[in-house]
């Protein structure tokens, strides 16, 4: 008798190859069998014609305080994954030395939006070390397994002090040896990788730059090649620079002359000149990987969020601090109302966030199932331009709608011709790799944790203006590709010996639900979730953690400890 049996399912098993009927048995955490199962499960599941997949395994998130005090990992655990990676984008919370906690604290709040009051209330602190990080977060369980990749701001900041680690200053060649020291304990002790940003988007609350984004690339080489000579270990980085001689030269040397991957988010320069060095030499075993989004990053909008187009007018400072309640009936008023759509917003109209809040073609009220490739005649401009209303009044009326709770979706990332093409094309490359969810990150201005779920209900099924993506593939993108990027080859397929993490999923009825802002952080900090509709269940370890898209209360995932072998 096996522990469980999932029967007839239509089974996408994450290889890419067509999907075929059949039964899976599970004994203990792994699939023992696939295809007619005769023997009796002491659980079963009748799948009844759903879609079978292997759980996403999301490469892209920013957990590493939440871990300390949300078991669930929402808003991912209610997306269908079942393994993610944190730890990116530079960021992170060890090494840390005693007393400078809050130096962290303050990169991860201007980076990832991430409230400091809650990380300061959540987060345990019993650590000094990464390996002492990982032993403290080890002691959990979890709704999914986590794997960590070390930063390398906090790797600077240990190495050369919060004084210095941010400047144009080089670090010394004995500073550099340090921090190439404190990558491979990391890595030795269980670290998935180094990530690193080299963005003028990234900034601590301060507005400075964080630490290594100017940093030399005799660093970057330093370092990249110590997980180079290690033999594992993954290297992450976002760049404005991947297509200049600066980046790729050392870039070029780690992935061409190892066989270590790095995968990246390009924030500057031209992105084709690294795409076509990606998939013209991916064949050929060099495993750099561009990770893709299927929808653009998206800020939203609201009465509660960090930004919205009003929150620099002078009028919206009177209510600024008060509540939702309290906002809503004082732009109620008619007098109101006229006077702050009369005023100038007090910010430097050559600002990026100017030049976002007044983009009303790409600014999109939010439906109960919302769309993200809207036409534009349902943006605010063309909502201004059928009812012949001015713009900013148009606008702030949907931000008045729902008692205030109503979200208008304004695209951060490009969105050209009002169709989702251009994702498309970079979702089809070779050797791109589905990522940039940022679970657990921007909790007052983005929501894409939905992002392995909207991909699949949009692309496989629900677009209308454009061709899909077929469903075999697009599952592959986001399992059995994710995993192998970060060397974790006991899962992401549907494969007798892999892991039992499994998705059933009711394909029909698949969806992602309207953003909603909740008051549930330490200390009653805000953040935005995002909840899904078709998930039958979710398996992890072949333990049931999620049915008919609630929790069951089981917490069987752990703490990945560095790359994983297949099993037979």
């Amino acid at each position: 008798m096996h522990d469980l049996v999932i029967r007839n399912g239509k089974i996408v098993d994450g290889s890419g190859n067509e999907s075929f009927m059949g039964d899976i048995a599970i004994d203990k955490d792994r699939i023992s069998k696939i295809g007619l199962v005769e023997d009796q499960g002491e659980k079963e599941i009748d799948a009844k014609g759903h879609l079978v997949t292997p759980g996403w395994v999301d490469i892209h998130t920013h957990y590493d305080g939440q871990v300390c005090w949300d078991s669930y990992l929402t808003p991912s655990c209610w997306h269908g994954v079942t393994t993610v990676v944190m730890g990116n984008c530079g960021v992170g919370f060890a090494p840390v030395k005693p007393g400078t906690e809050e130096f962290l604290v303050q990169l991860m709040e201007g980076v990832e939006d991430i409230p400091g009051v809650a990380l300061n209330e959540g987060v345990s602190w019993d650590w000094e070390s990464f390996p002492q990080y990982l032993d403290s977060i080890g002691k959990n369980n979890y709704a999914m397994d986590i794997g960590a990749m070390i930063g390398h701001g906090p790797i600077r900041s240990y190495v050369m002090g919060m004084d210095r680690c941010q400047g144009k200053e080089e670090a010394s060649d004995g500073e550099i040896a340090e921090m190439a020291e404190i990558t491979k304990e990391a890595i030795e002790a269980g670290a998935l990788g180094f990530s690193t940003s080299r963005t003028y988007l990234h900034r601590d609350k301060s507005g400075e730059y964080v630490p290594g984004t100017e940093a030399s690339a005799k660093e970057m080489r330093k370092i990249a090649n110590t997980i180079a000579d290690l033999g594992k270990g993954t290297l992450e980085i976002v760049s404005d620079w991947m297509d200049k001689d600066v980046e790729l030269d050392w870039i070029k040397e780690f992935v061409e002359e190892s066989d270590r991957t790095l995968t990246y988010a390009q924030t500057g320069g031209d992105p084709f000149t690294t795409w076509k060095y990606c998939e013209e030499n991916f064949s050929k075993g060099v495993k750099i990987r561009p990770q893709f989004t299927g929808r653009p990053t998206g800020m939203l909008f609201s009465l509660e969020s960090t930004v919205h187009p009003f929150i620099a007018h002078p009028s919206y400072a009177e209510i600024a601090d008060k509540s939702l309640e309290e906002k809503v009936t004082a732009m109620k008023d008619e007098s109101f109302k006229e006077r702050i759509l009369a005023e100038e917003p007090a910010v430097d109209k050559n600002h990026m966030i100017y030049t976002l809040m007044t983009a009303f073609d790409k600014q999109f009220p939010m439906d109960h199932i919302p769309n993200y490739e809207p036409p534009l005649e349902a943006s605010i401009a063309g909502i201004a331009k059928s009812s012949n209303k001015p713009v900013m009044e148009v606008l702030y009326e949907e931000l008045l709608k729902n008692d205030g709770k109503t979200f208008v979706w304004a695209p951060f990332a490009p969105y050209p011709d009002h169709n989702l093409d251009f994702y498309k094309m970079i979702m089809e490359f070779e050797s791109s790799v589905a990522g940039l969810s940022d679970g657990g990150a921007h909790c007052g201005l983005i929501c894409d944790a939905s992002m392995p779920t909207w991909n699949i209900s949009h692309w496989t099924k629900d677009r209308v203006n454009g061709e899909k993506i077929p469903l075999e593939f697009l599952v592959r993108k986001q399992t059995k590709e994710t995993a192998e990027t970060f060397g974790l080859m006991d899962r992401g397929q549907i494969k007798e010996g892999y892991m039992a993490d499994i998705n059933i999923i009711d394909h029909e009825n698949l969806c992602v639900y309207k953003p909603e802002m909740v008051h549930d952080l330490p200390t009653g900090s805000r953040r935005i979730i995002q909840k899904a509709g078709g998930y039958i269940a979710t398996i992890k370890s072949g333990v049931v953690t999620f049915k008919n898209d609630e929790a069951t209360g089981e917490l069987p995932g752990t703490l990945i400890r560095g790359e994983q072998a297949a099993h037979a």
